[in-house]
């Protein structure tokens, strides 16, 4: 009779360690069940599409999409505007009148025009930063060395440029208004700058942090103008109604803020190139909060938010796009197939797709992750932690009721084993 209750005890544990295989999972640093089913594999056709730019070693920079879905891209180096079209994979070029004459004697060759200063070409005439779209297609962008802010229209492949008004103010980061007014940071001069669309005429707000080297540049909802200091570890609001600025203190120090975009609930979002990590401002709240990249020093460049909220990123060291939702506290990082392509800007067109420049002299590319951003979270990476979550609850029912039937054997082996001793006694 022993040996028959020893078996059945025997094979009942066996099934509750059978089933602990599944429920008591491996967990990461932050408590996270590590599983293979994450991102998809990162060197696939169907994933990544790069393609080449047509000017060698132009240094793509920042890159946008229009209402057709065309892709619009600055290169800093080589002074041009850049369009590329999905639909028939054609480049075309237009480079920028102030730039023509320098521009005309560039030898495109692996020995001349590679020297740089400052991460911009030394014999560079222009070296385009900033892009935006307007309402009405318009393309507009800044001018670095040039010391201007320039306009494309499309329609008519012309282009306007506009001097702006303090010396070398070094034009950056640009973003548009509600009413088309054009925004932009002026890295040398510690202003912002407005070029004022009903006026045709410039206005420069100076920035009360002195040599704060302001940078990424976006705007809210109610037409605020929000921007970092990267030199100064904040960031900054311009209220256009009462002409005053707010500034705010970023949590970790010499976090060498870079880029900023506002997302659907008004959080401020921004990247932190020195450490390593992605930063948001609650303007409901009053308060910051900052998530840590997983891939260490891959230095966060520039950032777009997609309809969902989820904000995609250049990891330009860690040659990646990274993507967070907020509403799972969850990082994913896909990895660029070609190596060492020093991603920069980024943008994610109607369609969801995720498009960024490769910056590398080199590399010299535009590419795109196929639509990524359209997919909504619950169908990725939330969806798996829910479905994982449900399993549990079923394994844990399942185990809590056999633990009882084990228990209960083991009460009445026990008991009888009693009763017999007391018999013989």
């Amino acid at each position: 009779m022993f040996m028959n209750w020893k078996k059945i005890i025997l094979f009942f544990m066996a099934v509750i360690f059978a089933n602990s295989n599944s429920i008591f999972a491996a967990t990461d640093d932050h408590g996270h069940e590590q599983k293979k089913v994450t991102a998809p594999a990162a060197k696939t056709d169907k994933l990544f599409n790069e393609f080449s730019i047509p000017t060698p070693y132009s240094q793509p920079y920042k890159i946008a999409v229009d209402h057709n879905n065309i892709v619009w891209f600055v290169e800093q180096s080589s002074n041009k505007l850049g369009k590329f079209d999905p639909k028939t994979s054609k480049f075309t070029e237009y480079l920028v009148p102030s730039a023509k004459d320098i521009s005309a004697n560039w030898k495109y060759s692996e020995t001349e025009k590679k020297a740089f200063t400052g991460g911009y070409s030394v014999s560079s005439a222009g070296s385009l930063a900033g892009l935006a779209i307007d309402s009405k297609g318009n393309i507009w962008f800044t001018v670095l060395l040039g010391n201007k802010i320039g306009k494309f229209a499309p329609v008519k492949e012309e282009f306007s440029e506009y001097a702006v008004p303090t010396d070398r103010s070094g034009p950056f980061g640009l973003a548009i208004d509600s009413k088309d007014n054009i925004w932009f940071t002026e890295r040398n001069a510690n202003k912002i700058g407005k070029w004022d669309a009903a006026s045709s005429s410039f206005k420069e707000y100076s920035i009360p942090t002195s040599n704060s080297k302001p940078a990424g540049i976006a705007v809210d909802k109610k037409d605020n103008i929000w921007f970092v200091m990267s030199d100064a570890n904040k960031i900054g609001m311009f209220d256009q109604s009462t002409g005053k600025f707010k500034e705010y203190n970023i949590l970790t120090p010499m976090a060498n803020a870079n880029d900023i975009a506002v997302d659907s609930k008004g959080n401020i979002w921004f990247t932190e190139v020195s450490t390593n990590r992605l930063g948001m401002f609650s303007t409901q709240m009053n308060r910051f909060d900052e998530a840590v990249i997983p891939s260490i020093a891959s230095v966060p460049m520039n950032l777009a938010i997609d309809k969902f909220d989820r904000v995609w990123f250049t990891e330009n060291k860690g040659n990646k796009i990274g993507m967070f939702d907020p509403a799972t506290a969850i990082f994913k990082e896909y990895e660029i197939p070609t190596n060492q392509s020093f991603p920069l800007g980024i943008n994610i067109d109607h369609s969801g797709n995720i498009w960024f420049v490769e910056s590398d002299r080199e590399v010299n590319k535009i590419a795109y992750i196929a639509g990524l951003a359209a997919a909504p979270p619950k169908s990725s990476e939330g969806d798996t932690l829910s479905a994982s979550k449900r399993r549990f609850g079923k394994q844990f029912v399942i185990i809590t009721t056999i633990s009882v039937i084990v228990i209960t054997i083991l009460m009445s082996y026990f008991l009888m084993s009693f009763r017999k001793a007391s018999k013989k006694l």
